[in-house]
């Protein structure tokens, strides 16, 4: 049971967390306009509400464009390098992935800190504290750390065993 929950995460973590998420903000907006142009009012939470979750989904967005490899990785230039410099470049790739995700997370949870210890509360709302829009990036970069190291061992394996590298992304778009 718990190696099905661990390859269902696997396959969709990011999904399930991404697009409930983009639905909520949608929503949220939907009825702002409904109430601001019928009903002449408006939730004073919901412009930074909705900030809060588009941070929150475009740095989940990070680690699924990772899983995909479909981030920016200058495919057409790569694939006419010899398979050796594909892969250290790959490497390269995932290094900055996980030097850029720790100095983003260290200073992030500085904020974090800060916000959590003076009681920073999300302007317009009575109970969401701010730190919780902060904390998507080293939540993120937990998910995208592993994703890393899932391509940087499927790279080596491929590069071993001589099949091609993936260098396009995966995703496909129907």
């Amino acid at each position: 049971m718990a190696k099905k929950i661990l390859h269902w995460l696997n396959q969709n973590i990011e999904n399930a967390l991404i697009f409930p998420m983009y639905f909520f903000m949608m929503a949220i907006m939907a009825i702002g306009v409904v109430q601001r142009f019928v009903f002449k009012t408006a939730f004073h939470w919901a412009v930074y509400v909705c900030i809060g979750l588009f941070v929150w989904f475009s740095w989940l967005g990070c680690s699924w464009n990772v899983k995909e490899r479909a981030h920016l990785r200058l495919a057409a230039f790569r694939n006419k390098m010899p398979r050796g410099v594909q892969l250290g470049l790959l490497m390269l790739d995932y290094f900055l992935w996980i030097a850029f995700g720790i100095i983003a997370s260290y200073f992030s949870v500085t904020q974090i800190i800060r916000l959590h210890e003076v009681g920073a509360l999300m302007y317009g709302t009575e109970t969401i504290p701010k730190w919780v829009v902060p904390a998507c990036i080293p939540a993120s970069f937990t998910v995208l750390f592993f994703r890393v190291i899932q391509c940087a061992v499927q790279d080596i394996k491929d590069y071993i065993r001589n099949e091609p590298l993936k260098l396009t992304p995966t995703a496909t778009i129907d």
